[in-house]
């Protein structure tokens, strides 16, 4: 009987708060894909404890790609996903590193949305990164799309998202759910990987403002399924 070899997945949090990586275990681990074993990551204590612009987006790849290489591990792992809703740099730095795959949150979260869905919009923290989520989703699909029904900022910090008042992060995340349904969305993008775990409640923001209920999508529980499948199918060329 053929048994199929067991796939490695570094499953890393780019940011230095431990909180987020404890919620990617909790939201990922039961979501584990058969004959595939995930180990969490979270980057070293002098890299921002969030990710809010490009500058911290750099400093946090850099803290990483640094860390990673001198304990090997791009070695032992046969794929890498990153859990940054963003372009993160440190998705680049692994593909020139290694042949084996590595990929995103936002990029995994938009590919399930663009195939049960019409159109997306996207639910996420801060205020002043909101522009650049619009460009790296256009850069993404290529060009600009009516199947991106646009972007909606809570105002959470993402530290908050996991440690703040619940009650506070309840209200916001609700309400921004609310907002990006009426913008013409059917399918919700979590765009915070501290927002693992969070579909229930945006989906109570969206039936208590009084839509029918939509589809939600984790980028990190759809980038676990996708780069198992890549670790797997790239076992035959690497």
């Amino acid at each position: 009987m053929f048994k199929m070899a067991s796939t490695s997945l570094l499953i890393i949090n780019p940011n230095s708060t431990q909180s987020v990586t404890e919620g990617l275990k909790e939201a990922l681990g039961p979501i584990t894909p058969p004959g595939t074993t995930l180990t969490f990551y979270t980057a070293p204590s002098n890299a921002p404890p969030s990710i809010n612009d490009a500058t911290t987006g750099v400093l946090t790849a850099a803290a990483c790609i640094e860390d990673i290489e001198a304990k090997g591990l791009i070695n032992q792992f046969d794929g890498f996903l990153v859990c940054c809703f963003s372009d993160h740099p440190l998705v680049h730095i692994l593909r020139e590193k290694t042949a084996k795959p590595a990929i995103g949150i936002l990029e995994a979260a938009i590919v399930q949305a663009l195939l049960i869905g019409k159109r997306f919009g996207i639910v996420t923290t801060g205020t002043g990164y909101k522009y650049i989520h619009y460009t790296e989703v256009r850069n993404f699909l290529g060009a600009t799309s009516e199947r991106f029904a646009g972007l909606i900022a809570t105002g959470l910090g993402v530290v908050e998202l996991r440690e703040g008042d619940r009650e506070h992060v309840k209200k916001k995340v609700k309400e921004g759910s609310a907002k990006i349904v009426a913008a013409g969305a059917d399918v919700i993008l979590l765009g915070c990987a501290a927002m693992a775990g969070m579909e229930e409640l945006v989906q109570q923001g969206v039936v208590e403002a009084g839509f029918e209920p939509v589809r939600i999508v984790d980028g990190a529980k759809a980038g676990v399924e996708i780069i198992a499948g890549l670790a797997r199918l790239s076992r035959s060329y690497i």
